[in-house]
């Protein structure tokens, strides 16, 4: 199984690539915590086969597991021409007894890799706010570097959800500012199984959040996989308002039009500059991905419709990694330096899942 996509070249070495989305789940069946979960769980392998090309897939015996950290990271950095990730603590509390990627493997990445993973925190705005604030603070002590916040629209058994207009969240998001994080990132666009649709919208869980807290970045996870137009206005409208591509790359293979039609509007409206990069690893192996994303093109046609310049390296380069770095305020030169000698630099790139397999 090649690491390389047959007849599409490895990117320069000199591109440097963030995934700011990565995830060590938990798919162990005794993980499940309720009836969401159920579903959730056996959807978690015919979503990585749906998006997957053959030579990329996991075998089920490895993937339906409790995914080690150290997996994720040498699949990352020894598999993938990835340079840096970030990491999330998942809060799908209700779905999953451990939240689905649990706090202790965000902590153990960042303290292990400080050059290579950066954390963000998992909160669930549902619970009292104290205890929300609380939970914020003593997470962000206890991992690395936090650079960010991770929220999920809703909880389940009872269903229940916010906005981040409401009074806890726009604390938690002052609380955030001040112990120096630097984005909000939420789930948003694709629904986490037979649940109500409307908090995977985008509107109110953006706009006076971004308008009260303009130096906090924000970041769409899953833009472009549904609500693309609102997507694309939020980012258009509001200079702190971020798409990140998480799972929709995985359209560059599985549905390279409905790419092609998601990233053209996101750069109609807001522009290359305000789009982020990621992989949702490890829905999807993030090799062929780059690969595919770096042979990309819009079609004329496209760029007609759409008013836009054709798609060229600087854009990708930007996309890839740039634009994520200057969002929050990395050095891209000092860090491209600490990396130098670790163990990861210069590695040939190995087979898709080999890693993880081997363990």
């Amino acid at each position: 199984m090649p690491a390389q996509i047959e007849g599409l070249p490895l990117l320069p070495d000199d591109v440097f690539v963030i995934d700011p989305v990565v995830h060590a789940l938990n798919l162990d069946h005794g993980n499940v915590a309720s009836r969401y979960g159920e579903q959730l769980y056996a959807m978690s392998y015919g979503l990585h086969a749906l998006l997957s090309p053959p030579e990329a897939l996991c075998a089920p015996d490895v993937y339906m597991t409790d995914m080690p950290p150290e997996a994720l990271v040498r699949t990352m950095f020894e598999e993938s021409q990835t340079s840096l990730v970030g990491t999330h603590t998942l809060r799908l509390d209700t779905w999953f007894k451990d939240g689905f990627a649990a706090e202790w493997k965000t902590v153990e990445m960042t303290r292990r890799w400080p050059n290579r993973v950066l954390g963000y925190v998992g909160l669930d705005p549902t619970q009292e706010r104290a205890a929300v604030i609380e939970d914020l603070e003593r997470q962000v002590a206890d991992m690395p570097g936090a650079i960010g916040v991770k929220l999920y629209p809703h909880q389940m058994d009872p269903y229940r959800h916010w906005l981040t207009n409401d009074e806890t969240v726009l604390r938690l998001i002052e609380r955030a500012q001040t112990l120096g994080l630097k984005s909000i990132a939420i789930h948003k666009a694709l629904p986490n199984g037979s649940v109500p649709l409307a908090p995977y919208r985008i509107g109110e869980d953006f706009e006076q959040a971004a308008d009260a807290f303009p130096a906090m970045a924000f970041e769409i996870v899953h833009s472009g996989m549904a609500f693309v137009e609102e997507t694309a206005m939020a980012i258009g409208r509001f200079p702190n308002v971020y798409a990140n591509l998480e799972t929709t790359t995985a359209m560059l293979w599985q549905a390279p039009g409905r790419f092609e039609a998601a990233l053209a509007l996101l750069m109609q409206w807001g522009g290359p500059e305000k789009i982020l990069w990621s992989t949702g690893c490890t829905v999807v192996h993030p090799q062929h991905l780059l690969q595919l994303f770096w042979a990309f093109s819009f079609s004329a046609e496209t760029c007609d419709r759409h008013g836009i310049p054709p798609i060229d390296e600087a854009i990708k380069r930007a996309i890839l990694g740039g634009n994520y770095a200057r969002m929050i305020g990395l050095d891209l030169v000092d860090l491209a330096a600490r990396q130098a000698g670790d163990e990861f630099d210069g590695v040939a790139l190995k087979e898709p899942w080999s890693c993880w397999s081997a363990m």
